[in-house]
């Protein structure tokens, strides 16, 4: 169905781009361009793929975010597992977890205030 619409408009802007019949028959063309384009039943045809279009825009944006979420977190796995077996215990222990307070007021590294 979609290979024959483009086909079909791509045929139908051959024909005016090529037409010789001049600004007449194009103007004629327009008009019924239009009517075809404004007909109930395009319409309600162009609102239907619409919809669908967008349905299946939100269902693959979740799968892709899914997946890439599954995927941090097999590569946060991988690359703790690989931290462990190559830092000595006594560093594992001071490479924890970390949280910034982005809260707290800014210091100098020699604790001066900023």
């Amino acid at each position: 169905m979609r290979h024959k619409a483009v086909f079909a408009i791509g045929l139908s802007a051959g024909y005016v781009l090529g037409s010789r019949a001049g600004r007449q028959r194009y103007e004629q063309i327009r008009r019924v361009s239009r009517s075809i384009a404004s007909s109930a039943p395009v319409k309600h045809t162009t609102e239907a793929m619409q919809a669908q279009a967008s349905q299946f825009g939100a269902q693959a944006r979740r799968a892709a975010q899914h997946r890439a979420g599954a995927m941090g977190h097999e590569l946060v796995d991988k690359v703790s597992a690989k931290v462990s077996t190559k830092v000595p215990t006594a560093w594992s222990n001071r490479l924890g977890h970390r949280t910034i307070d982005l809260d707290a007021e800014p210091t100098r590294p020699n604790g001066a205030m900023t």
